[in-house]
């Protein structure tokens, strides 16, 4: 499937929860959780070439590039914040707007998101988008999982 055709299938999943949520006088009617988690998987997995499934608990994709062979969590959010129950070894973070756009927030090595939100009380904690960019900006290209096919809106 092409870019396009992937993007324009996202937006249309997100008109129809509208337009169940203005025929049911339903504010906010969005399509999260596990089908957008599923999304943020295939549109990794394009943009990526990663596999999914893992041995690893709470890993659900893995990448291979030349010697090195890395579990990596994909975390997608369309509300501006992902969970995160432990520090993952890697971890590509992506946002899902309405429009079928798909924003790249983090890609690398888990700890440096996990440092910003590790002293969160609560078993699953949430990286902001403003924590997960400034996060990014400490991984240096050489850290960051290649990109086959750039799919990310800026």
């Amino acid at each position: 499937m092409e870019t396009r055709e992937f993007k324009k299938r996202i937006a249309a999943i997100y008109d129809i929860a509208n337009e169940l949520g203005r025929e049911f006088n339903i504010t906010k009617c969005t399509p999260d959780g596990h089908l957008l988690g599923a999304i943020g998987q295939i549109a990794a997995k394009i943009a990526f070439g990663l596999k999914f499934g893992s041995d690893m608990e709470e890993h659900n994709c893995t990448w291979s590039g030349g010697k090195r062979n890395l579990d990596i969590q994909v975390r997608c959010t369309g509300r501006g914040s992902v969970a995160i129950r432990k520090e993952p070894k890697y971890l590509i973070a992506l946002e899902i707007s309405e429009t079928g756009k798909i924003y790249l927030l983090y890609n690398g090595p888990g700890e440096y998101v996990w440092e910003r939100i590790k002293h969160q009380r609560q078993d699953q904690k949430y990286a902001s988008k403003n924590q997960l960019k400034d996060a990014q900006t400490e991984v240096s290209p050489k850290s960051q999982i290649p990109i086959k096919q750039n799919l990310f809106d800026s």
